[in-house]
């Protein structure tokens, strides 16, 4: 589920944090980063669960309508395709989803929201084809509709961030990219299924200890790496460089140097990715500069050690390449 890079920035996140409310205490944050990533899999299924709320939501208006005293001939013949949509049934049937479900990963307490993203929803072009479409929709079309759903109206929906936000801190920056699991995750659902296949919390065995080890060396070598990026910044404005920019750089320099097997092109590459969204417009080339710099210097120093296989020389990109 958490790729690399997702985990360098909740640790980014976590380490701009601690340095900048001074709160250094390392078993605790190291805790703290723990539960963001837990998080981040307890917001996966929330989502998931969206589907199955909006259904019950659309089959209740029908069961209204059928219930009115002279009810139209739309409500008396409802369009049943949305309620009866193959994918969203599997997602009933899931145990592990309703098991979440009954933990409180629901959405029994917003209502407003359901009826409102459903009213939305009803109105776009792709659920209106859906639903009029002349053949019966087939499982293939059952599932498109959900990432529709998933890639269209979700991720800048203020509603759904805001209450996100007020449940949860960690919740409401990790739509998109749960988000973008949920589709990877809906491509897999075979029609026989009954239930859909869940990913691990990470990747790879190897990924929580990456994270921890990550954490740990940028937030005990902070101060020392950090003195780096004032002896480095030649023709910066040390006044103006963003506290950000420094923390980015004080992980990339702890990355190259408690991982030997991580290529620093790596290294610099997923610190340029990370500045470009959490800081400023000139960032990118900053953390590059200063950052190839500083390795550079540890790698003649010898703090900077590179092993294995394709880590030729032990040579770090330069801006340039």
């Amino acid at each position: 589920m958490l790729s690399r890079r997702f985990i360098r920035i909740k640790v980014f996140k976590l380490l701009f944090s601690c340095v900048h409310s001074q709160s250094l205490e390392i078993a605790s944050a190291e805790k703290e980063l723990l539960r963001s990533f837990e998080k981040t899999r307890q917001l996966y299924f929330l989502l998931l669960s969206l589907p199955g709320a909006l259904s019950r939501y659309a089959q209740e208006r029908i069961d209204i309508g059928l219930q009115k005293y002279q009810p139209s001939d739309e409500e008396l013949n409802p369009n049943m395709r949305f309620v009866n949509n193959q994918a969203i049934e599997i997602l009933g049937r899931d145990k592990e989803l309703a098991t979440q479900q009954e933990h409180g990963l629901n959405w029994t307490m917003q209502r407003a929201f359901i009826k409102k993203l459903y009213e939305e929803i009803r109105e776009e072009p792709y659920f209106i084809e859906y639903m009029n479409a002349p053949e019966s929709p087939d499982f293939k079309k059952d599932v498109n509709l959900l990432k529709d759903i998933f890639s269209s109206e979700l991720e800048d929906n203020q509603d759904l961030y805001n209450i996100l936000e007020d449940q949860n801190l960690y919740w409401a920056d990790d739509i998109a990219y749960v988000c973008n699991i949920i589709l990877a995750q809906l491509s897999l659902i075979k029609p026989s299924a009954d239930h859909i296949r869940h990913p691990d919390l990470f990747k790879k065995e190897d990924d929580r200890e990456f994270a921890l080890q990550l954490f740990m060396q940028a937030l005990t070598h902070y101060n020392e790496y950090a003195s780096y990026v004032e002896r480095f910044a030649d023709n910066w404005d040390l006044e103006r460089i963003a506290a950000t920019d420094t923390a980015i750089i004080v992980m990339g320099v702890a990355e190259a140097v408690k991982f030997p097997g991580i290529p620093v092109k790596v290294t610099l590459n997923e610190m340029v990715e990370i500045s470009k969204y959490y800081s400023t417009g000139n960032s990118k080339m900053f953390v590059n500069g200063v950052l190839d710099k500083i390795i550079k210097y540890l790698m003649e120093t010898g703090e900077v050690v590179k092993k294995g296989r394709g880590l030729v020389d032990n040579k770090p990109v330069s801006q340039d390449d």
